[in-house]
């Protein structure tokens, strides 16, 4: 006799970069937005079997403030979107050593989360002081395949 596990799991993706530069109300930069389409699927022993929706959300590629869109607006906006994005960022998360808590029970939080716009060189820490799960929420949320840790 064997177990069953049954749930939903989330998959996102950047879509790239569209629609006109516009002022994010949160970090006052001007950007376009990124487009993240989240499928969430039902699952059996981690299978994903059925799909069970999709979302599109306009994302600000520094500090993440989103704002969920419907699917006709979202494909409305990459669609008529006449000028390509020359926008390229680079998101990584340091961790800083010295930080490390010591002790068995003793939680790292020791991580930064930064992204550097390759164009003009910036780089903005966005966010600090969170453990290596939330990192994980955070590469979801973003749409990226990926963030590398450098060790500080």
């Amino acid at each position: 006799m064997g177990t069953f596990y049954y749930g939903t799991r989330v998959f996102s993706k950047l879509l790239g970069y569209y629609g006109e530069a516009e002022e994010c109300p949160v970090c006052h930069r001007t950007y376009q937005k990124g487009y993240v389409k989240y499928n969430k699927w039902a699952h059996l022993n981690f299978i994903p079997i059925i799909p069970t929706g999709k979302r599109y959300y306009a994302v600000c590629p520094i500090c993440g403030n989103d704002k969920e869109l419907d699917k006709k607006e979202a494909k409305a906006v990459i669609k008529n979107t006449t000028t390509p994005s020359n926008q390229s960022f680079n998101v990584y998360a340091k961790h800083i050593m010295a930080n490390k808590p010591k002790g068995i029970l003793a939680d790292d939080t020791s991580y930064e989360l930064w992204v550097k716009d390759l164009v003009s060189n910036e780089e903005v820490c966005v966010a600090t002081d969170f453990p290596k799960d939330t990192l994980k929420d955070m590469k979801l949320e973003r749409g990226l395949k990926k963030i590398k840790i450098v060790k500080v």
